[in-house]
């Protein structure tokens, strides 16, 4: 038996340089966990989910942790250590060697979920204080209105001429009333394509229809930018429409965008655009019964300089 005093620096040799706390096994992600991924998008950080996980896997880790310890043991009763010894060391210091165990953790649970995720289906909803429009039957009784409206927030939203729309709309049979200005300067620089536009209207079939950009996020880009996004570009070719979450219909989605989009998320005086998860009961999923690729390509995050310092800040 070797006659030397165990120690905790000792103890820390005997520690290999990496332990795996935990494991995540092929199948598991946060794909069902989309109510979690809202509310960390509502709260603008990433607590609720990390909170979630620490949960989920924190018994594994101390299992790990405990199983660590028995073989840190065995360690030293092989290098001649007594069992008082032993003892008597672990009892004394034990905070501090599962502190060192857990620094010592390679696992990363989050990053591997995260990574077994799929990009997940989003809405973007312009916010107006006009509130939204209503199907083409309710619109065309009185007819359509430029000034004072949805449907002219809408025009100025894809960068439409006024004075193009009421054109195209009164030689398809539609009603359009009051002023519809002529803004040269918007054309050739529209969102969409006027036929489209028109095609989206005329087939609008349900009340409280928002003007609706359809893409999809990548979630490890999303808990990047700490759930705080300010401003996102949808990207050329990805569609948009009206959609109506509370009634469950719309119209056929398929304004498709001849350019990148940026999108301002920040909404001021009942003026915006609302950023969500497309997962309720009312989805544009489910009602049109599309799979995740008609959704289009992954939006891009805009970075913005002062959210990263927070971030920065917060984490530190």
């Amino acid at each position: 038996m070797k006659n030397h005093r165990l120690t905790l620096h000792r103890v820390k040799a005997l520690m290999p340089k990496h332990y795996t706390l935990q494991w995540v096994s092929y199948d598991e992600n946060l794909d069902d966990h989309l109510d979690l991924i809202q509310r960390c998008m509502q709260r603008r950080n990433r607590d609720p989910l990390v909170e979630a996980v620490w949960e989920w896997y924190s018994d594994a880790e101390w299992s790990s942790i405990r199983t660590a310890i028995e073989e840190l043991k065995q360690a030293c009763f092989e290098e001649g250590f007594t069992d008082r010894q032993i003892d008597r060391l672990f009892g004394h210091y034990e905070d501090e060697i599962i502190q060192e165990i857990r620094e010592r953790d390679d696992s990363d649970v989050l990053a591997t979920l995260i990574a077994h995720t799929d990009t997940v289906p989003v809405r973007v909803e312009m916010i107006s204080n006009y509130d939204c429009i209503n199907s083409h039957w309710f619109e065309s009784q009185s007819g359509y209105r430029y000034e004072e409206s949805y449907f002219g927030d809408m025009i100025d939203a894809l960068h439409l001429n006024p004075r193009n729309v009421a054109l195209i709309f009164t030689r398809h049979g539609l009603k359009c009333v009051g002023e519809f200005p002529d803004l040269p300067e918007r054309n050739g620089k529209e969102q969409v394509l006027y036929e489209d536009f028109l095609q989206e209207v005329r087939n609008s079939c349900c009340g409280a229809n928002l003007l609706t950009y359809i893409a999809r996020i990548d979630l490890r880009a999303l808990y990047d930018a700490d759930f705080a996004l300010d401003k996102i570009v949808i990207p050329k070719g990805n569609v948009c429409g009206l959609f109506s979450s509370l009634y469950g219909g719309g119209s056929v989605m398929d304004m498709r965008l001849p350019q990148d989009v940026v999108l301002d998320l920040k909404i001021t005086d009942n003026r915006g655009y609302r950023l969500t998860l497309d997962h309720e009961e009312c989805s544009v999923k489910r009602v049109y019964g599309v799979l995740d690729s008609f959704f289009g390509t992954p939006l891009k995050i805009i970075p913005n300089p002062q959210s990263i310092g927070e971030i920065t800040n917060r984490l530190s």
